[in-house]
């Protein structure tokens, strides 16, 4: 057995983290029988990747954390980066 799923980070936590996720930062409430109370928060800031050189490739930290009686039961930890983007031209060639 993986030791995320001894420790109950399944499939359907890390879903219902991501909902979560979804809902911004702040405390949330939940119906749930095991937890009273949902917290997104900051984890670690945008920035570039410590592994890699300043330019490279940047991300940030997301932490969902899950409370049942004002103690933190689980957190699932979600790493944001870009994947990519779009929009109009904003560099131009003089002629």
């Amino acid at each position: 057995m993986k030791t995320e799923t001894k420790l109950g980070l399944t499939n359907i936590l890390k879903r219902l983290a991501y909902s979560y996720l979804l809902q911004g930062i702040g405390v949330h409430e939940i119906d749930h029988d095991v937890y009273d109370a949902v917290e997104v928060s900051q984890l670690y800031p945008w920035m570039p990747n410590p592994t890699r050189g300043e330019g490279e490739e940047c991300g940030a930290g997301i932490k969902v954390s899950f409370y049942r009686q004002g103690q933190r039961i689980r957190w699932v930890e979600f790493s944001i980066r870009d994947v990519g983007g779009g929009g109009n031209p904003s560099i131009f060639r003089l002629k």
